[in-house]
């Protein structure tokens, strides 16, 4: 059974809006959705005999990583996961084609290293012989230097580990090695995927299962640098021969390339927000529910109100990252003023500060636009749409056909500026 928090410094522990739900704390404390594709690309990834590549998206907030998390474990065992974020390996404000497929590499080199997987010559396969020759290649064509200095004792698979985690860090810090490493695998790509790919094999055949990699965060690259990475470099990243999900920024779901981008890869699948309210305003209970249980779960009974709980999920816009932050705010008000739970006061406080985050985000002229897309709930797919949505001022729903509204935290903001009548 979950273990709720009882006092407000284990809960606000358990609502950190920077950790997802991962191991024992997804087990304890996730909540089912009925509307989000886990068990359908579960499915998909299962009865697939040829790698796929898969663009996984969302808006920011909406669970992505914790549903992602929730996948690799549904498939424990049955593939050989990779499962990392760019954001240990790279740069998000340069970061091309080949930075991604050579962090992919180093990624399943890693792992298959640290569990062993190449380890030893079996019959039919390349063994040591091949770790031995990716070593040679890695030092002597990529990086030009002997970045590690393994004993004579040391095996290829534990040169090739060391060498691939400095690779890795100094990518990361020094923009210098950067540009070199990326420079030198640009002019040697075809090797490069090609030496990716033997490595595929070797992990595939010596694993006996099929290679999954999930990479995360490439959805918070720019618009700019995610169009060249998706739509020109695509037909690159489908020949890696392992079925790769990318996280994908949810502003390229609205471009006018997205049915292009979307011929170079096998699906899309995407999380949406919690409907809390529906598209004539009222209350949905199913939504409110499963907003509502994310709170219950991790805390107990005492500790925060029924109706601070309920003025939570009501701002959320069912946005599971929103509602975090609310109850993570809520308890530090809490704690401050020395109290051992949580009432409406306090709630309506963290409500205050999220919308003056929000009110430092708009311009004068955002006000009217929201206000009239609060009026009419209509999607209209246009620059300014995205740009809202990319803010979260203005979030996306989906009953059948997608329609949008302005997140409930601002409509306070919006009853300033224009009439009484304008509030939920």
């Amino acid at each position: 059974m979950a273990i709720r928090a009882r006092t407000l410094k284990e809960a606000l522990n358990l609502f950190d809006p920077r950790v997802p739900l991962s191991g024992k704390a997804l087990a304890a404390y996730y909540v089912e959705r009925p509307d989000v594709p886990t068990h359908e690309l579960k499915a998909y990834l299962e009865a697939m005999d040829e790698p796929v590549k898969v663009l996984f998206s969302g808006h920011r907030g909406s669970g992505k990583s914790t549903e992602l998390n929730r996948l690799a474990g549904l498939l424990k065992g049955r593939f050989f996961i990779v499962h990392f974020s760019v954001l240990e390996i790279l740069n998000l404000t340069d970061l091309t084609y080949v930075d991604l497929i050579l962090a992919i590499a180093l990624r399943l080199l890693q792992q298959a290293t640290d569990e062993r997987i190449l380890k030893g010559r079996k019959r039919g396969l390349v063994g040591v012989g091949m770790l031995e020759d990716l070593y040679r290649w890695l030092t002597h064509e990529i990086v030009e230097e002997e970045m590690v200095s393994p004993s004579r004792e040391a095996s290829a698979e534990a040169a090739l580990n060391l060498l691939a985690l400095k690779l890795e860090g100094r990518v990361k810090t020094e923009s210098s090695t950067r540009r070199m490493v990326r420079e030198r695998a640009e002019l040697r790509l075809f090797e490069l995927v090609s030496r990716t790919n033997r490595l595929i094999e070797e992990i595939r055949s010596n694993a006996r299962r099929p290679v999954l990699v999930m990479v995360e965060d490439l959805d918070k690259l720019s618009f700019e640098r995610a169009m060249g990475l998706f739509l020109n470099h695509a037909a690159l990243l489908a020949e890696l021969r392992a079925h790769i999900l990318f996280t994908f920024p949810i502003a390229l779901r609205y471009a006018r390339e997205f049915l292009q981008i979307r011929s170079h890869f096998s699906e899309r699948f995407i999380v949406p927000n919690v409907m809390v309210y529906d598209r004539q305003g009222q209350l949905r209970p199913e939504g409110y529910r499963v907003m509502r249980e994310i709170v219950e779960r991790r805390v107990e009974p005492y500790l925060i109100d029924p109706e601070a709980i309920d003025l939570a999920v009501r701002m959320s816009g069912g946005i599971p990252l929103t509602l975090i932050q609310l109850i993570q705010s809520a308890i530090l008000h809490g704690l401050a003023a020395g109290q051992d739970r949580i009432g409406l006061p306090q709630m309506q406080s963290a409500v205050v500060q999220l919308q003056n985050d929000y009110r430092g985000t708009l311009r004068p002229e955002d006000y009217g636009e929201l206000l009239r897309y609060h009026r009419t709930r209509a999607f209209v797919n246009n620059e300014r749409t995205r740009e809202f949505l990319a803010s979260l001022s203005l979030l996306e729903y989906n009953d059948g056909e997608p329609w949008c509204d302005v997140h409930p935290i601002l409509l306070p903001l919006l009853g300033e500026q224009a009439d009484p009548d304008s509030r939920r």
